[in-house]
């Protein structure tokens, strides 16, 4: 009786227990199974490299603060005439550089020269009546009671006191009247550049009206508004980077204070006097954005700041001067006429 080999028969009877039919490596099928896997595998590995990269992304906003939300600044000086007059001079054109102390304009004169004149005349005037009533009075208080009476006397001297105070308020309204001789000159009490330029030689300036304004050259800064989650890491001497939309290179700062207060919407009183509060989404949660002033360090022949562009800033905490910001004064390389 012929004898047959059991080994297929078991390869048979595994195959047919497990419901799989083996196929080798190079099987068409198999490829095409194992390609079916390749994109899920890759959304998995590129879902990783995203999460990681977010926090990493996360770790390094939280241990350096930075916010594209800055904006430069600078104290504006601005000018109004302190006495009225037509304009006879004006020595200035719009977004021209001027130092401390250059005339920017000159209002007619004419009109105030007289009232010192006027002044010096009154002056004299009570001066020489007091000078008479003081002669008087001294010619008085020689005589005996019987020359004059102790009452005619003390008219004499409450006479001449008189003629003494008019003097001294004679002598006032001439340094008043000089005062506004003066104020006929406008001159920059600070070095900057005019801008907002409102009047024209011709025009009729008056007291108080603004005339034109000095943006500061030496008071340059740049705020960044950074979220309230972030000021913790934000100290005063912290170095920071700054980058102004229009350039692309560095500028360095340093953290000169953080803001105490912003404007609280939900405090403003309606018409009743009570508070007006705001419905609001009690999911939504923004993180307010307080302003932080950065001092610039230096700022570069080629860059021109001009009050109001954007900026980018990165804080580096814990790097904060021993000396503080107090010793690192604002160094403007700009170019001056």
């Amino acid at each position: 009786m012929p004898q047959t080999s059991s080994a297929p028969n078991l390869a048979s009877t595994d195959r047919a227990s497990t419901g799989v039919e083996s196929m080798p490596p190079n099987d068409p099928r198999s490829i095409r199974r194992r390609l079916r896997l390749l994109p899920i595998v890759g959304t998995f590995l590129v879902a990783i490299i995203g999460l990681g990269a977010v926090w990493i992304l996360w770790q390094n906003y939280m241990a350096t603060p930075w916010t594209r939300d800055g904006t430069v600044r600078a104290y504006v000086v601005t000018l109004a005439p302190e006495v009225s007059g037509r304009v006879a001079e004006l020595a200035v054109k719009d977004n021209q550089f001027v130092h401390k102390g250059d005339l920017l304009m000159r209002i007619d004169p004419r009109d105030y020269k007289v009232a010192v004149d006027l002044s010096n005349a009154a002056v004299d005037e009570a001066q020489a009546d007091y000078e008479n009533k003081q002669a008087q009075r001294d010619r008085r208080l020689k005589l005996t009671d019987l020359a004059a009476s102790r009452e005619e006397q003390q008219t004499y001297i409450s006479a001449a006191n008189m003629a003494q105070a008019e003097v001294e308020q004679q002598k006032a309204n001439l340094e008043r009247a000089q005062i506004n001789l003066e104020r006929t000159e406008i001159r920059a009490p600070v070095s900057g550049w005019i801008t907002n330029l409102l009047v024209r030689q011709g025009d009729y300036a008056t007291t108080g009206q603004t005339a034109m304004s000095i943006v500061d050259a030496d008071s340059f800064w740049v705020d960044g508004y950074f979220e309230e989650t972030a000021l913790r890491n934000i100290e005063a001497g912290d170095p920071a980077k700054i980058w102004l939309l229009g350039y692309g290179r560095m500028l360095q700062g340093r953290v000169d204070s953080v803001a105490r207060g912003i404007v609280v919407l939900n405090a403003t009183p309606g018409k009743s006097g009570l508070a007006s509060v705001n419905p609001i989404f009690t999911w939504v949660r923004l993180a307010q954005r307080i302003p932080v002033r950065i001092q610039i360090d230096q700022v570069p022949p080629d860059v021109r700041l001009v009050v109001g562009m954007t900026a980018t800033i990165e804080v580096e905490p814990g790097l904060q001067s021993s000396k503080g910001t107090s010793e690192r004064p604002l160094t403007t390389s700009t170019s001056k006429p």
